[in-house]
Formats: structure tokens, C-alpha cells, sequence
């Protein structure tokens, strides 16, 4: 059991961290959010921007040129969406992530189990900080606060964790999965929806999709993916701190007003980036015949 468990030692050691200090000083912090955020977006960067190494190995002359266009295309097409229609951008995202989640970090497993795992990532939040992640989705949306969503979707928790533990029961799932599942509840449940996906997004999913893909294309440096990253980066920063600019003159609140943008440009940025990611990894798999 611990030799299986031994790569995912620091997501383990993060989530014990963040739930003994949710515990002893609370999650009320402004700095909290956007540390929170800066993390995601540190750890996600990287791991996104190798998708170059990945075009390039499917991809050759104009088709490489078309595959970046077609890439580019869906990042523009995603915050269209989320600007035209927010609600209907929520859930198409969080749908197409559970997906992901599952086929990323389990691939080898049964598309039940797969399933499994990627919903109760994204769910268990809202059964286990609904409050938090409804003020979440109403910042992410500018939309006047819908509970129903997160009671929604906090229901499909308890579905999705039942069908672990069916799938425990007979011997389908290993025991790494439910208790890294553990680790991520407590997490949410002590410290919060945000600490909770931090810890899985920079220091589960990124770091060992990298790994993986790494193995796959050994001879990629990593000059172009910092350089990506960092640009990346610094343009969600420079259009965050003009954002902020204009939300402090109406609010009056510079603190309310950067929580809010920060919170609301990392999730965009990452719906952006994420949807033509999972959607161009879905199709290397079918074009290469490689594992994902």
C-alpha cells in the first residue's frame, strides 16, 4: 500500500497541511484566494504548454500551422462563451473536466472508475463547502448568487462516491483511490473548495500529466514551456490589475475587488487553456493510438 502510494506523497503531505491550518486559523483570508489562484496557475501553466511538444510529435508543416490556429480558435471560442453564456459555459466545462480528470490521472482504469474519480473531483467541493463554492460560481459568472447548481451537482457528489465505494466493494478500484479521495474530501471539508482543488490541480493532476506525457517525448526541453507559461501569465496579471482598476473605482473596495477578479480571471484563463488541452489530447489519443 505504501509503495502505491508513494508518488502521490506530496498531494498527501499538502492536504494534511492545509486542512490542520483550515482547522487552527480559519480560511477567511484575502491573501488566501489569490495565493490559491497564483498556485493553480503556476502549476497549470507548465503542464498545458508542453501541448506544444505534443502538437509538434502528431503534426508536421501546415498541419502543425492549422493544429495552432485550431487551438488558438478554441481559447477565443471558450471566452466567448463564458461572456455570451455563462450558465451554459459552467456546465459544459465542469462536465468536460470531470472527463478529463478521470482519463488523465486513471487511465488504465475501467471508464466507470474513470468517471468516478473526475466527478467526485469536481463535485465533492459542493457537498462539502456549498457556501463557498455557490459565492465562487456567482463571481465566476457576475450573475446574481443560483445555489441550485451547487445543490445539483452536490448530489451528484454523493452518486459519484457511492459508485467508488461499489466499485471498492468488488475489488473493480484500489484502495490508493479512496484514500486520496479521503485526503481531498477532508481538505474541502476543513479548509475549503479552493485549497481543496489547489492541492489536486498543482500537486496530483499537473504535476504527474506532465510526468507521463514527459516519458512519452523524453527529449523535450522545458526553455519553450516556461517561456509560454510565464507569457501567459503575465498577460491574466496585466489584464487582472486593469480589471481591479476599474472595479475599485465603482466598489470602493480594493479588497473585495481584487478577490473578485483574481477568482474570476484564473477560472476563465484556466477554461480557456483547459478546453483545447483536453479537447487536443482526446484527439492525439485516437490519431497516435497512444495512452494518455
Amino acid at each position: 500500500m505504501l509503495a502505491t502510494l508513494k508518488p502521490y506523497t506530496t498531494f498527501l503531505v499538502c492536504c494534511a497541511v492545509a486542512a490542520a491550518l483550515g482547522v487552527s486559523f480559519g480560511t477567511e483570508y484575502n491573501w488566501l484566494v489569490a495565493g490559491c489562484c497564483l498556485v493553480i496557475l503556476v502549476a497549470g501553466l507548465p503542464h498545458g504548454a508542453f501541448d506544444l511538444y505534443i502538437l509538434a510529435d502528431l503534426f508536421e508543416g501546415r498541419s502543425f500551422f492549422w493544429a495552432i490556429v485550431g487551438y488558438l480558435a478554441l481559447i477565443i471560442l471558450t471566452v466567448l462563451l463564458w461572456w455570451l453564456a455563462p450558465q451554459l459555459f459552467l456546465i459544459g466545462f465542469l462536465s468536460y473536466s470531470a472527463f478529463h480528470f478521470g482519463d488523465s490521472d486513471w487511465p488504465a482504469d475501467s471508464v466507470v472508475n474513470r468517471l468516478g474519480w473526475g466527478s467526485a473531483i469536481v463535485t465533492l467541493p459542493c457537498l462539502l463547502a456549498p457556501d463557498q463554492v455557490t459565492a465562487l460560481f456567482t463571481i465566476v459568472l457576475n450573475t446574481p448568487s443560483m445555489p441550485l447548481i451547487t445543490d445539483v451537482l452536490g448530489f451528484i457528489a454523493i452518486l459519484a462516491t457511492l459508485s467508488s465505494c461499489i466499485e471498492f466493494a468488488s475489488r473493480k478500484i484500489n484502495t490508493c483511490t479512496l484514500i486520496l479521495l479521503s485526503f481531498y474530501s477532508t481538505v474541502c471539508f476543513f479548509a475549503g473548495a479552493i485549497v481543496a482543488f489547489t492541492c489536486y490541480f498543482a500537486f496530483l493532476h499537473g504535476p504527474h500529466h506532465l510526468q507521463r506525457w514527459r516519458l512519452k517525448l523524453p527529449n523535450k526541453g522545458n526553455l519553450q514551456i516556461y517561456l509560454v507559461s510565464f507569457g501567459v501569465l503575465a498577460t491574466i496579471l496585466l489584464l487582472g490589475v486593469f480589471t481591479v482598476n476599474g472595479e475599485h473605482t465603482q466598489t470602493k473596495d480594493l479588497a473585495n475587488a481584487i478577490d473578485a477578479t483574481v477568482v474570476r480571471y484564473t477560472f476563465v484563463a484556466l477554461a480557456a487553456l483547459t478546453v483545447p488541452h483536453m479537447v487536443y489530447l482526446f484527439v492525439a489519443d485516437h490519431l497516435s493510438h497512444k495512452e494518455i
